[in-house]
């Protein structure tokens, strides 16, 4: 085996050995190999270390090495040596755990199980804004803490034209508020004049009825009359547009022919109710000599 191979395998042991007397608080912790070894020289081979104590008595175990067969008992006769065993509960403050009068010492304790009401709130993540305002809860540090969310109870609002929209406040609810809307059906007849229909007050309207033109309106799109074509005073409406007349009414037109002067009578242009055009007597009178 090669120096350094050996070197490196007293420094294993070294620190090995050293790391047990640290621990023993025999040695510090830079302690060297000499160092270590006069540590150990120095442990006192205390073997079976046996001692017997009164009741009120104490006994100080001796430093050094002890074999595990020694035994510390209390002297037969010497007094009540009787032992107590206590099963506590634990709590939120610490506990002192002693025998009772009449007990040397305790025997065992048995502590129970937490209580059920306590639990491990680590795991909590509700804030006061996630508890509602007045109710108590334990968040995750364990501290007892009261919520702040606001209680809207039973909500309840109409839409209508005015208001037409409502924000829901932050908070709780109860589930049984409603925000709705009044609803209302309106009919109407056309007129020539345009007509906004509206809702009554608080209400909207759900259905709009409009009926049919009145029969005394009729399509005058397909009319081609003109005002030379109308008589005059009359009036009619074409294609939309009302047009006044400007015929001329000639009323009853009553003519004679001279036949001697004249061969026509001219008829004037417009409306006629009738008439009569004649010849003149003399006519007559020539066509009998004839």
């Amino acid at each position: 085996m090669s120096i350094s191979s050996e070197l490196s395998r007293i420094q294993t042991d070294r620190n090995t050995i050293r790391t047990k007397l640290v621990s023993l608080g025999l040695v510090p912790a830079a302690a060297n190999l000499d160092a270590c070894a006069s540590a150990v020289q120095n442990i006192e081979n205390r073997g079976a270390v046996s001692a017997t104590v009164q009741e009120g008595d104490t006994y100080t175990i001796p430093a050094g090495y002890h074999n595990g067969s020694g035994t510390v008992s209390g002297v037969a006769g010497g007094g009540n040596y009787s032992l107590q065993s206590k099963t506590i509960t634990p709590t939120k403050t610490q506990q002192a755990i002693t025998p009772d009068s009449g007990y040397y010492g305790l025997s065992d304790v048995t502590v129970g199980a937490i209580p059920d009401a306590f639990q491990d709130v680590s795991s909590v993540t509700a804030g006061a804004d996630d508890v509602l305002t007045g109710k108590v809860f334990v968040d995750a540090a364990g501290k007892v803490t009261t919520g702040t969310m606001t209680n809207n109870g039973t909500v309840t609002k109409t839409l209508n034209t005015t208001t037409k929209s409502y924000t829901i406040p932050k908070g709780y609810h109860s589930g049984s508020g409603k925000v709705s809307i009044t609803t209302e059906e309106k009919s109407v007849t056309p007129t020539k004049a345009s007509q906004a229909v509206t809702p009554t007050s608080g209400k909207v309207l759900s259905k709009v009825t409009v009926a049919a033109i009145p029969a005394n309106f009729v399509d005058t799109t397909d009319a081609d009359a003109v005002a030379a074509n109308i008589l005059v005073e009359k009036t009619a409406y074409v294609n939309g547009v009302k047009i006044e007349g400007t015929m001329p009414d000639n009323g009853s037109v009553t003519a004679s022919i001279d036949g001697l002067t004249a061969a026509s009578v001219t008829i004037p242009a417009g409306y006629t109710s009738g008439g009569t055009v004649s010849l003149t007597s003399d006519i007559e009178d020539a066509l009998a000599a004839i």
